[in-house]
């Protein structure tokens, strides 16, 4: 299986807000999780300028969770400056074509699913996923929805058919469900509002990381 990481998922209205979060991140972990979302294919709508990521220098790993209606018409500005692109296969009729975009460069292409999508969307496309991300929360978009606990069947759902696949779960992830999604085979968590809400951050991430 692969190795366990814990990423911060940060959401911000702003840049502003998400160099603020990512700057508390500091060096603690080798990654951060963006979510961009667009007002349409979740109610919210997020800071989404690629260029701003620049700003960064490279510091850490940046994963870029695509919650948007169409991803293929931005795709584009975001692959020179995110390590992995995570879209949701049900936001897009326009799926291979992403993919030959995303194949011709040096960053990763992840596949997130809702809660209700059936895992066998992912069959066709296995071998070229870096990263397959489950939902675990029915309303996207903003942080602090409650956790569903089904995704653990889908966890080990997937981890059965796909031994070595990088299974991540994203949302109302805490210690208590982190452990629960990480007994069963999940190899990757993004962690939000549990860090972010937390009194004291860098305890937090420590005991996420030592889950």
């Amino acid at each position: 299986m692969p190795t366990r990481e814990i990423i911060p998922a940060i959401i911000g209205k702003n840049f502003t807000e998400v160099k603020d979060k990512i700057d508390e991140v500091g060096e603690l972990t080798n990654w951060v999780h963006l979510d961009i979302a667009d007002g349409k294919f979740v109610e919210d709508k997020t800071w989404a300028v690629a260029d701003d990521l620049n700003e960064l220098g490279g510091r850490m790993k940046v994963e870029v969770h695509f919650m948007i209606e169409r991803p293929e018409e931005v795709i584009a500005d975001w692959v020179s400056v995110a390590d992995r692109l995570i879209i949701h296969p049900e936001s897009t009729d326009h799926l291979a074509e992403i993919m030959d975009l995303v194949k011709s460069t040096p960053t990763k292409l992840g596949f997130a699913l809702l809660m209700n999508s059936d895992l066998s969307i992912v069959e066709p496309y296995i071998e070229s996923l870096d990263v397959i991300q489950l939902m675990s929360i029915n309303e996207l978009g903003h942080h602090g929805e409650p956790f569903e606990e089904k995704v653990l069947e889908r966890i080990k759902t997937l981890r059965a058919k796909y031994p070595s696949v990088k299974i991540s779960v994203d949302g109302g992830v805490t210690l208590e469900t982190g452990k629960k999604c990480l007994d069963v085979g999940a190899s990757q968590l993004a962690v939000g509002s549990a860090l972010w809400n937390s009194d004291d951050f860098i305890k937090t991430l420590h005991d996420f990381q030592n889950l």
